[in-house]
């Protein structure tokens, strides 16, 4: 096989791959087993380029950016096709009672190009001696980029037994997600700042199902409850980066704004009878059918800020902060109770550029260390008092560089993406449900010459 047909028929695979799981996740299969999906939009994934890590802000390359600040993607100076999954194992506890979880779904899915360049040609001084003019060279630049990405993930299932009348139980089960495909565009101006915008259209399905039934006597019937929640609108984010050097330090600030409009939700409601017998269950009535149109909510605006610090090419460290301000409930969950969400970063980078420097005979491998607290926007009782719903996320990875030389002798990166994650939820002490899981990530970076034709065959 030519190396063109080669990267064609990797192109289908790997959009085909991207496509059938985010459309299994959005119609039922979770990335997740958390009891606290049950409440509002789910599990919220805060899915970023497993090469950005922990920093929400201030990452940016030659050929990857954050999803979390769309001026980051000023800095693409190749074409880039970015996609990664996870696989995704764990527990969740409560009290003495135990349930696994093996899962995993798509990440991301990116196209980043540049689309602009101009080279700005200011005076600065006059050399006498060879009488001419001193000049400096200022470049400006833009790039887009197109992202599919899940926002929101929802997967729970548990039962509730009751002795009056009569001994019954309640099992629910949960599914579905909000979605977004963003449109990000970067602005460069001169090497010291940035600016951004990104428009995504946010869409989803958010499924709860539940099913009452008289245990031990299956036979008096069974009543289905299923409702389903179709989301639609739209996502706005504005971002900002700058960047200065002193000495052989860089030094990168960054700060996003994330808003929402149109938001609306059409909620469908099927309730009916069913019987059971010979281990065959056949439906015996529809007790309720009904399409609502679609009302108006409101999604949590956010905003954030980032401190990067850069050391030649030997290391970076990154600070985050992240706050997700929620005003009021969706009118489709009357149960949840909610406050403003808080998230801390930090990330350690070891070799933190993504492209081959001209004086390395070869790319030093990025190794990457992170690390998120949160306070999520969730409050329980327990105890008599009130807990905010506390996240930590501890994360280990690194990328393997794949240089390809073109004809025209050009260095391109390809890279392989490996991330390994610790996740814990809950809140310690209390007698809330405590979840634990590891999350592996990988992802495949494809560069310039991807998408390049081959002089050479």
């Amino acid at each position: 096989m030519q190396f063109n047909q080669l990267k064609k028929f990797l192109g289908v695979c790997l959009l085909g791959i991207s496509f059938v799981s985010l459309q299994a996740q959005g119609s039922g299969q979770n990335t997740t087993r958390s009891p606290f999906s049950n409440y509002g939009f789910g599990e919220w994934t805060q899915g970023n380029f497993l090469q950005a890590n922990t920093a929400m802000h201030t990452h940016s390359g030659y050929y990857s950016y954050s999803l979390y600040n769309p001026a980051t993607v000023g800095s693409i100076r190749y074409t880039t096709l970015d996609i990664a999954g996870n696989y995704k194992e764990g527990i969740v506890k409560s009290g003495d009672a135990g349930q696994s979880f093996t899962g995993g779904g798509l990440n991301y899915l990116s196209l980043a190009m540049p689309v602009w360049k101009h080279i700005q040609k200011k005076v600065i001084g006059y050399d006498s001696a060879k009488k001419a003019k001193i000049f400096r060279y200022i470049p400006h630049g833009a790039a887009t980029s197109l992202v599919l990405k899940p926002m929101t993930t929802v997967g729970y299932q548990y039962f509730i037994d009751n002795a009056s009348p009569m001994p019954n139980r309640t099992a629910h089960t949960g599914s579905g997600g909000v979605n977004v495909f963003q449109w990000n565009t970067g602005f460069r101006f001169g090497n010291r700042f940035q600016i951004g915008y990104g428009l995504g259209y946010v869409f989803g399905t958010l499924k709860d199902n539940t099913l009452f039934s008289i245990i031990d006597s299956l036979q008096l019937g069974l009543v289905e409850d299923a409702t389903s929640v179709i989301v639609r609108g739209v996502q706005h984010q504005l971002g900002f980066l700058t960047s200065f050097k002193i000495d052989s330090t860089y030094h990168k600030f960054g700060g996003s704004f994330e808003m929402y409009s149109g938001m609306t939700g059409a909620e469908n409601r099927m309730a009916r009878s069913l019987e059971y017998f010979a281990g065959y269950t056949s439906i015996r009535d529809t007790i309720l059918n009904v399409s609502n149109s679609a009302r108006a909510f409101d999604m949590p605006t956010s905003y954030g800020l980032g401190y990067s610090f850069q050391f030649r090419r030997l290391f970076s460290l990154s600070l985050d902060y992240r706050k997700q301000i929620w005003s009021s409930n969706p009118f489709f969950d009357t149960k949840g109770k909610y406050t403003d969400r808080s998230d801390y970063g930090v990330s350690l980078v070891i070799h933190p550029s993504d492209e081959k420097a001209a004086s390395e005979r070869k790319m030093k491998l990025p190794i990457r260390f992170g690390y998120m607290f949160s306070n999520t926007q969730q409050i329980f009782s327990s105890g008599g008092a009130e807990h905010q719903i506390q996240e930590q996320r501890l994360s280990f990875g690194f990328g393997l560089p794949l240089i390809q030389r073109y004809y025209d002798n050009s260095v391109i990166t390809n890279m392989v993406n490996i991330n390994i994650q610790y996740l814990q939820r809950g809140v310690p002490g209390t007698s809330l449900p405590s979840e634990q899981y590891i999350v592996v990530g990988l992802g495949l970076q494809l560069g310039d010459i991807w998408f390049a034709k081959r002089k050479y065959d």
